[in-house]
């Protein structure tokens, strides 16, 4: 009995370090200073669903652990808590956030679906169009921050995706710091 409530512990704590990952790296100040990211609620989802979605596709590609499902279950439902607990936060009223709620779930889920079919394909015009679509709202943003965006990407997905999955099932993990279109 006892060991169903340690395996939820664990992915709970596994599920919050790793939401804890994706929200630190989503408001890395350079994404906003030098990557044209707008600094606002919209922006920091959009980086957020785009972290997200490297984690995510890491646990799709490795079904064969028996708890993935239920870390990637756990993972999404404290995003979806954050988003419930900012909009509160913000002033939204009770009515209005599940209504909110259900648009962001749907973004969500279009944003990591579009970014997911393209990991693997690793074409960088439509990586790159894909977060102009995105990312970026389809706001003017010059070719050399968009090429860096998905360079960026790639390389974060590479990086992920190399990690062992035992320690991502305990919530250990890290990005790659972003260096800027100057460094890049």
């Amino acid at each position: 009995m006892f060991g169903f409530y340690w395996k939820k512990k664990v992915l709970n704590d596994a599920g919050h370090k790793l939401f804890s990952l994706v929200i630190e790296q989503s408001r890395m100040d350079i994404f906003y200073s030098e990557l044209a990211v707008e600094d606002n609620l919209d922006g920091r989802f959009d980086l957020m669903s785009l972290h997200m979605s490297i984690i995510l596709q890491k646990l799709d590609q490795n079904k064969q652990y028996s708890e993935v499902d239920k870390l990637k279950q756990v993972f999404q439902e404290i995003m979806f808590d954050n988003l419930d607990l900012t909009l509160r936060e913000i002033g939204v009223g009770d009515l209005g956030v599940g209504k909110k709620i259900k648009v962001m779930a749907e973004a969500f889920y279009g944003r990591m679906i579009a970014y997911q079919n393209l990991f693997e394909v690793r074409d960088y015009q439509k990586m790159s169009d894909a977060l102009l679509r995105n990312l970026y709202r389809e706001r003017k943003v010059d070719q050399k921050t968009l090429k860096f965006m998905a360079k960026y990407v790639y390389d974060q997905y590479d990086f992920v995706k190399n990690k062992n999955m035992e320690n991502i099932m305990l919530g250990k993990l890290s990005f790659l710091k972003p260096t800027g279109t100057q460094n890049g």
